[in-house]
């Protein structure tokens, strides 16, 4: 009688050693699949069973029971972390679940262009992290208001009654005139998942206060306040095409500044218009706003969009040998710069014949 149990015991002994092996081999052994690694989002709230339904959808788990039992087994079933994981393929199932419970997940990457206005900035901003734009812009604001309440890290120097002036043309305007305009520093930025509004436009705001500082530091000759170099930088930003023209582009305007000219600069009349990129009438030139350098002397009332290093530097650093008061396109990706009203009308002349012939071409 004890025989026939002592062969069972064994049996069963065997059947689940057997088990356990197998059990081992799944948890521990990946496949044989190979390919670029795999970028999987676990989102905040997300449970175990539908982070194993993703891996199963992404071809990165063969068996869905083996990880959620390995994960029960050894305790780290309610471990999950939200975050962005890189995933290599063929990993075992213990090693997918080490990855998504270690919450060690890649950073978020923003990417900021140069010479984009704040509600450009604000739309990448919201679809790379996810906060609404008009959060950003607000937490925007609050940190440049702040900083010129206090004074530091610099002294920006803003105008008196700017907030005043932002929100009488947010009025008559269809756009918002934002008090971070030109403070939001382009760049690419790392940021971890889940970084809310307030923390990016803290970062980016600071990021750019710290270049302007390094731009003032550099700077020569120059009695521009911090708000009115980052107000010229913007208008370089938007004029120039290539790094070798952005000393003479700022250049022409300090000139013009100098001997109390109207600046005339297309891009702060698309600006307050709303109309980037488009072409600008004879008629837009009349708007009343302390924008169009058009009808105002001096800078306009603030930055135009967000400035990159070179053009800062380039506000902050003009070229010092570089006489011209004109600039027109030269039909390429340059500039024809000009001493006398002379020789910029024939430019442009060259200018209108070069267009008007690329026009021809592109009938025919």
């Amino acid at each position: 009688m004890k025989r026939p149990l002592v062969r069972a015991a064994g049996a069963l002994l065997l059947v689940g050693l057997v088990l356990l092996a197998w059990g081992w081999h799944a948890w521990t052994t990946g496949s044989d699949a190979t390919g670029a690694a795999v970028i999987v989002e676990i989102p905040p709230g997300m449970t175990l069973g539908s982070a194993a339904d993703t891996l199963v959808t992404r071809g990165l788990l063969a068996h869905r029971s083996t990880f959620l039992l390995g994960a029960r087994l050894t305790g780290r079933d309610r471990e999950l972390r939200a975050g962005r994981y890189e995933l290599e393929r063929g990993s075992s199932p213990r090693r997918l679940l080490e990855v998504l419970t270690g919450g060690r997940s890649l950073p978020v990457r923003l990417t900021v262009p140069e010479g984009l206005d704040a509600a450009e900035i604000a739309a990448i901003v919201a679809e790379t992290l996810a906060v609404p734009a008009e959060s950003f812009l607000t937490a925007a604001d609050s940190v440049v208001a702040a900083a010129a309440q206090a004074g530091r890290p610099l002294d920006l120097g803003l105008p008196g009654d700017y907030v005043r002036q932002l929100e009488a043309e947010t009025v008559r305007r269809p756009r918002h005139f934002r008090l971070c305009e030109g403070y939001l520093a382009p760049d690419t930025y790392a940021f971890a998942p889940g970084t809310g509004a307030r923390a990016a436009a803290a970062h980016l705001v600071t990021v750019q206060f710290e270049r302007l500082a390094g731009a003032l530091a550099a700077a020569r000759d120059t009695d521009l306040t911090p708000h009115e170099l980052l107000t010229l930088a913007s208008i370089v930003e938007a004029e120039a095409r290539r790094d070798d023209e952005r000393a003479r582009i700022a250049a022409v305007y300090v000139n013009r500044l100098d001997r109390g000219r109207r600046l005339e600069a297309d891009p702060t009349v698309a600006y307050v218009l709303g109309k980037k990129g488009q072409r600008i009438f004879y008629r837009d030139l009349e708007v009343d706003s302390p924008w169009n350098t058009y009808r105002t002397r001096g800078l306009p009332l603030g930055p135009i969009g967000s400035p990159g290093v070179a053009s800062l530097q380039a506000a902050a650093r003009p070229d010092s040998a570089c006489d011209a008061l004109y600039f027109v396109s030269d039909g390429a990706d340059g500039h024809v710069f000009s001493r006398t009203a002379r020789e910029h009308e024939e430019a442009v002349r060259r200018f209108r014949s070069t267009r008007a012939e690329a026009r021809r071409r592109d009938r025919d």
